[in-house]
């Protein structure tokens, strides 16, 4: 057992001395903080050091870069964890970055005119819209399904557009 425990150790080695650098580039360029990249390199190391069954491991190298990822991304979360603990609670008085109440009202009204113009066009013009523009057929593929040619599809959606860009140009009922 001791002889496997060096040959793994002898492996980690190896790594070390090939690898050292370019992981601690790869931490810093992933964490932003070229500082600390030499300390978690190490753990990245260590890490797989520690690994049961080592010598059993096919591409050591490669699974070096997986644990130093893991590394600088665990490294990331803690930081940002900490960030949020000094920054304190949310000021009540800062601005949502979402949408404020009126531009969701406006975009509701705005949503509920559309399907009400979707809602008024002829049955046939209405079904060539919504399987062009929601379920992304194609002319030919509408054609097929309605039993109408692809110029006749072209015809049912340029009316459609003319028509609900009319519907929307109207005053809004209050």
């Amino acid at each position: 057992m001791t002889g496997s425990v060096s040959a793994w150790a002898r492996k980690i080695a190896e790594l070390f001395d090939a690898h050292r650098l370019r992981v601690e580039r790869a931490i810093a360029r992933r964490t932003g903080d070229p500082q600390t990249a030499g300390d978690l390199a190490q753990d990245a190391f260590l890490r797989l050091a520690r690994l049961p069954d080592g010598e059993a491991i096919q591409n050591p190298a490669g699974l070096l870069y997986v644990v130093a990822d893991r590394v600088a991304l665990d490294h990331c979360r803690a930081a940002k964890r900490q960030r949020l603990r000094e920054a304190g609670p949310p000021d009540e008085e800062l601005p949502s970055s979402g949408p404020g109440a009126d531009m969701v009202v406006e975009r509701n009204q705005t949503m509920a005119r559309l399907r009400g113009a979707i809602d008024s066009l002829p049955p046939k013009t209405r079904d060539v819209f919504l399987l062009y523009h929601v379920e992304g057929l194609s002319y030919r593929a509408i054609g097929e399904r309605l039993g109408i040619s692809p110029r006749t599809v072209e015809y049912h959606l340029r009316t459609a557009l003319e028509q609900c860009r009319a519907h929307m140009k109207r005053r809004p009922m209050r």
